[in-house]
This record gives C-alpha cells, sequence and structure tokens, in this order.
C-alpha cells in the first residue's frame, strides 16, 4: 500500500470531524456534556494492539461503502454506568443499552468521515462485546497477514466529571489504499521501517541513561503518529516535566524533547552528581547533569535514524526545561507550524522494572525533509542497519 501526506491530512480530518459528531451525539442521548480530548492516526502493529490489557465494555461494528472496516467504541466499566444512568436512570448495565448508545455514537464517527471524505459509508447492526481492550482491539483491526496498519483513535471526555470512552477506526488497507495513492506516495513499508527505526534509537537511548545512571531502563512502548501540528501539545500531559529541547539538522531536520517526570529526574540527577543524595531544585549540577544526559539520550536516539538513513545529522546545545509538557511543546508548534500543517510524530516511554521511572523521548522531525529521506530509503536494505542502531556502542 501506499500513502500520500496531503491524504494523510484529508484521513486526520475526517477524523477529527467523526470525532467531534460523536461526541455530539453522545451529549445529545445522555445530557453529558462531552469534549474530542485528542484524535490521532497511528501506525500500528499487532503488538501494539495486544499491550492494552485494560478491561472494557465495548461495542463493535462494521462499516462499508467508500471504504470499509471494522470499528470499536470502547468504554470503562464505570464510564458506561455513567452514561446509561443519564440515559436511562434507575436502569441496570444492559448489553442492548450499550448497543444501542454504540450505534447512535457510531453513526455519528462515521456520519463525519462520509462527509469529509464526500462518499457514502454504512454501518453493521452493533455488536457488544467485553474483555481486555487489546483482544477486542485485535478482534476488530489487524488481520493475521498485516504487520503494520493505519489506526485511528479518538479518545472523549466529559466536562468535569470522569468519563472514558475511547473509539477505534481500522479502515481496510484496500479501500483506504485506494483513497491514500495519488501524487508523491510513500510505501507503507517505509513507514513501518521508520517506526522500526525509532524505535532502534529509543532502545539506544534507554541504553545511555542506564550507562549513565546505573538505572537499568528499557523501552516500553514506541509509536508513530500523523497529527496536526497544532495538536502535538495534546500529545504530552500537563504534569510538569524536567528535561532537554534540542533541534536536528540533516536529512531530515526537526526537534527532539527529552522530558522525565520530576520525581525520576530527581533520582536520575542525584545519581549523576557526585556526592548528591537528594535533589530539591534544579539549578547548578542538576540542571548541567540533565543536560548531559538529554544531550547523550538526543544523539543516542539521532545516530539510530542516521545509521538507518545512512546520512548526516547534527543536534544543537540542548536547552534546559521545566514546565508542563503541553507548555513546552507549545513552542515547537509555533515553530513548525509555520511550514507545515501536519507532522509525523514519535514517541517512546522509557521505564525500570525496579523502580518508578517515567521518561519519554519525543521528535517531531520536518515533514518535507523526512519525505525527500524516506523516497531514498531502501527498505529491503535497511533491515540490518536498523538492528545496527538499536546496539551502537556507548
Amino acid at each position: 500500500m501506499n500513502v500520500n501526506v496531503e491524504s494523510l491530512g484529508t484521513f486526520s480530518r475526517a477524523a477529527h470531524e467523526g470525532a467531534e459528531r460523536a461526541a455530539q451525539n453522545l451529549s445529545g442521548m445522555t445530557g453529558i456534556e462531552t469534549e474530542v480530548d485528542v484524535t490521532k492516526m497511528t501506525l500500528a502493529s499487532s503488538e501494539d494492539l495486544a499491550r492494552d490489557d485494560e478491561e472494557r465494555v465495548a461495542v463493535a461494528i462494521d462499516f462499508d461503502g467508500g471504504i470499509r472496516g471494522g470499528t470499536l467504541l470502547s468504554f470503562a466499566p464505570e464510564s458506561a454506568e455513567t452514561l446509561l444512568d443519564a440515559l436511562m436512570p434507575g436502569e441496570a448495565l444492559s448489553e442492548s443499552a450499550v448497543c444501542e448508545l454504540g450505534n447512535v455514537v457510531t453513526s455519528g464517527f462515521v456520519d463525519g468521515w462520509a462527509d469529509e471524505l464526500g462518499t457514502t459509508i454504512d454501518i453493521t447492526p452493533p455488536e457488544y462485546v467485553e474483555g481486555e481492550q487489546g483482544d477486542l482491539l485485535l478482534s476488530a483491526g489487524l488481520d493475521d497477514e498485516q504487520d503494520h496498519a493505519f489506526v485511528f483513535r479518538s479518545h472523549v471526555g466529559a466536562v468535569g466529571e470522569e468519563l472514558d470512552v475511547a473509539f477505534h477506526m481500522f479502515p481496510d488497507p484496500e479501500s483506504m489504499d485506494t483513497m491514500l495513492a495519488d501524487g508523491d506516495d510513500i510505501p507503507l513499508e517505509k513507514l513501518g521501517t521508520l517506526r522500526e527505526m525509532a524505535h532502534a534509537g529509543a532502545t539506544t537511548a534507554s541504553q545511555s541513561v542506564s550507562t549513565m545512571t546505573g538505572i537499568d531502563t528499557e523501552v516500553d512502548i514506541t509509536t508513530l503518529s500523523f497529527v496536526p501540528v497544532e495538536d502535538v501539545p495534546a500529545e504530552l500531559s500537563e504534569q510538569r516535566h524536567v528535561g532537554v529541547v534540542l533541534s536536528f539538522e540533516g536529512m531530515p531536520g526537526g526537534y527532539v524533547m527529552i522530558l522525565l517526570d520530576e520525581s525520576s529526574a530527581r533520582e536520575v540527577a542525584a545519581a549523576l552528581v557526585p556526592g548528591t543524595e537528594t535533589v530539591e531544585s534544579f539549578d547548578g549540577m542538576a540542571q548541567s547533569a540533565m543536560q548531559e544526559l538529554g544531550n547523550v539520550m538526543a544523539s543516542s536516539f539521532i545516530d539510530g535514524w542516521a545509521n538507518v538513513l545512512e546520512t548526516s545529522i547534527e543536534i544543537s546545545t540542548p536547552q534546559f526545561v521545566h514546565d508542563m509538557g503541553t507548555a513546552i511543546a507549545d513552542s515547537l508548534v509555533a515553530r513548525l507550524g509555520q511550514r507545515q500543517e501536519f507532522a509525523f510524530f514519535f514517541d517512546a516511554t522509557l521505564h525500570a522494572d525496579d523502580r518508578e521511572f517515567d521518561c519519554g523521548v519525543y521528535a517531531i522531525p520536518d515533514e518535507e525533509e523526512l519525505r525527500e529521506a524516506l523516497a531514498q530509503l531502501e527498505v529491503g536494505a535497511t533491515a540490518e542497519r536498523t538492528t545496527k542502531a538499536g546496539s551502537l556502542e556507548l
């Protein structure tokens, strides 16, 4: 399957419109004011989908017409009860009630897609399902022959109260190919290689943390998403983070953020500053230590990219940051938004088995330069280089 960035943008807008319609339908049925927290398109594998073991109540619905595939609208059990109690006060949770709710909400998603894409889409009767989210997603999404597929995910919350509603849409690759293949195309296999390249870079960055601090870390998850530039801050939490921001130049250029939660950053800084047991504030030697760590991690991450793409990429001096994740990303968005509407967004989470440790590696390459780099990428010749990128000597 070949994809084209302009077409990906069309699908991204369709996903956002569908999510807004669904939230409106949900509010209209229940009287609960809802809003779309995040909508994104991710290149996922079956391993990614299977990783989520949260118990969910869900409705599966297939769709056909101008584009075909499957959907899964899922609720945290307590959220399903909240919605159904608003819809039918005093009634117990029932499969038929969940299906009715799911049918109306999913119709909103699909209608938004159809209008944005200028086509007609029909849906099948809803099927009630429950279990671990990963198993439900696999049943609704990837088949056994697919290594990667585009997954559209929206999360809907409520204004002023707890509500956890997730919608996943899995377009059939063949029907999606018909709508995506146009103009300057990128083979899906290259995007898959790009995702593997990011994982290899994150693995090398994790090795850097372990070597410098003595804290054994590993990569928990790596994702490649395609999002509107202005939505990048929504990919990060409002929790305060400590870390660095760097720019990189070459083929491609872009930005990297290395962000730790405050408790993890204190532990790392204490491990790096000789004679320090606790870190109360991030100034002086503690700040320098975080800049040094961020610089090494970013270099390890980007060196993995350069190895796979067989190019040269230089990084800037690290800029120390200590703020909410969304605020840190806002400054990058202001710069990126001047030259591109959408962004390929890489994020990897590192964790430690023996302690609380939260570190995120985020990269946003220049979209046009990334396309140029991908045009020169030979998929069949990159497997060995990708493996080497994940095991560079430190």
